[in-house]
């Protein structure tokens, strides 16, 4: 097989255009074409550019052999796994409810603020703001849900159609992938470079190179190494249980970020109802940052102790942005 086949292959194994992979290549569909049709060969960064997207080896993409792979000491676990439609269904069932929360989210808090406004005779420019905003935001997340949807729903043949083969070694994981019997890729992943590990029912997704890979857990033996590595690795990994008392500070300082919105807007009102200057006295809403402030600070303090983070930093940096936004009103108008 020639360089430029398995280039093609590769790019093809991965659903990607010739204009999507030049893109990621920083190269243009052309050079790609030349590539693939063996007219030209790519330079040492070029080859190292796609050893990262294909997540090969850069002798795999030459074609060469890897004599060592002879002498390699063989595995201490190994697994095969073959997935269903239903299994897939349910696997993409599970993420949606972790895919939604943000929109919901999102809508809810849009929407009280637009009522908010309304029942306190906000400046017309602020309830036609906040219509705006929650009307570019559900048009972002519907697109962003409709796309993901479609991807996984694209990928389900392809993976219904194939055989995930992993061999465990004492510093990697071997991951090849068989379709028809014939081996159409092969990626080695040193635990290190694991990025992520993922709970979603009776599976796990373990990510690296920006590639997920399916692990059927009810296939594991009782000591296997993916729970090793996920229990003395707890930092990268999403479902961990979070202690009471940071729970209960994480979610007090949650809610705490939603409602200082509101607080501000109270306080702007009441201090309005006196002196009838309701945009001059916005500027009362910095006197509110920081408790999204701090929410951040304790999410980041979370995601070092390997905990839950992101609800804290995420509802931290959006009322952050809209007390200093709606703030800086006093200045600008």
């Amino acid at each position: 097989m020639t360089v430029g086949e398995i280039i093609q292959n590769h790019r093809k194994e991965l659903g990607m255009s010739q204009e999507e992979l030049g893109q990621k290549m920083l190269v243009s569909r052309q050079t790609i074409s030349l590539w693939e049709n063996n007219q030209t060969v790519p330079t040492i960064d070029n080859l190292k550019r796609l050893k990262e997207i294909f997540g090969v080896t850069v002798d795999a993409i030459l074609g060469f052999e890897n004599t060592l792979q002879n002498t390699e000491a063989q595995p201490i676990e190994a697994y095969q796994f073959n997935f269903t439609k239903r299994e897939l269904n349910e696997l993409h069932r599970l993420q949606r409810k972790s895919i939604y929360k943000r929109p919901i989210v999102f809508t809810i808090v849009s929407v009280l603020f637009t009522i908010f406004f309304i029942l306190n005779h906000a400046p017309d420019f602020m309830i036609g703001l906040a219509f705006g905003m929650l009307f570019i935001g559900l048009v972002y997340h519907i697109k962003w849900i409709l796309a993901y949807s479609k991807t996984f729903k694209s990928s389900i043949e392809r993976v219904c159609k194939s055989t995930y083969e992993y061999k465990i070694f004492d510093e990697h994981i071997s991951v090849n992938i068989y379709r028809e019997n014939e081996k159409i890729r092969d990626s080695k992943c040193y635990y290190t470079d694991i990025e992520q590990i993922q709970h979603l029912g009776n599976w796990l997704f373990f990510q690296f190179g920006g590639q997920n890979f399916i692990v059927r857990k009810s296939d594991l033996k009782d000591n296997s190494v993916f729970y090793s590595f996920m229990y003395k690795n707890p930092s990268k990994t999403i479902e961990n249980t979070v202690p009471n008392k940071w729970r209960t500070i994480s979610i007090l300082l949650f809610v705490a970020s939603l409602l200082s919105i509101f607080g501000a807007l109270a306080t702007v009102g009441a201090v309005s109802s006196f002196n009838g200057l309701f945009v001059e006295n916005m500027w009362l809403f910095f006197l509110f940052t920081p408790i999204p402030t701090i929410s951040i600070i304790f999410g980041f303090i979370l995601k070092a102790k390997g905990l839950k983070y992101k609800k804290n930093i995420i509802a931290g940096i959006i009322m952050l942005f809209f007390l200093c936004v709606y703030g800086s009103f006093s200045f600008i108008f």
